[in-house]
């Protein structure tokens, strides 16, 4: 079983995904150009995106810039390599309305808050929530609703 830990932020620029990516990675050995990566934006009548968008992505530095020009498309990148020991997954999933959710996942339900806590300081993430295998909410509306849904799993952390 995973433990999926995000936050929210406003941060999505290149300094904080960086930031973020350095902090739970080991930057430096991810290999670039990324291979088999690709910007899958699918579409969305509430913000306005009439069909699927797929560009392939040959760095973390062209798929930030491509998050940042384009602030209304919501796409996730999911790292499993050159990961801090406890952690299985780092995830950075830039949301529709120009915010981005930042997500590691573990298997050390211990950690959980530790990882909530780094998650927040790193990102400046106004808000956070812990799931057990459960994917990234596509803007705020639907990460306040996994708030609520999750929230009486808290106590089990505590």
């Amino acid at each position: 079983m995973f433990y999926d830990i995000y936050g929210l932020s406003m941060g999505r620029d290149q300094s904080t995904v960086e930031r973020f990516l350095r902090h739970f990675c080991y930057r430096d050995p991810i290999a670039e150009p990324l291979q088999d990566q690709w910007v899958q934006v699918w579409p969305s009548e509430k913000y306005h995106i009439p069909e699927l968008i797929e560009l392939p992505m040959t760095s973390i530095a062209d798929m930030i810039a491509y998050a940042v020009r384009h602030p209304n498309h919501g796409f996730v990148f999911y790292n499993q390599f050159a990961l801090r020991t406890n952690v299985k997954s780092a995830i950075v999933k830039f949301t529709y309305d120009g915010k981005v959710v930042f997500g590691i996942s573990i298997s050390d339900a211990y950690q959980v808050l530790a990882i909530e806590a780094e998650i927040k300081h790193v990102t400046q993430a106004y808000k956070s929530y812990i799931a057990v295998e459960y994917p990234p909410a596509c803007d705020e509306e639907e990460f306040d609703a996994d708030v609520l849904m999750w929230q009486d799993s808290r106590e089990d952390y505590c």
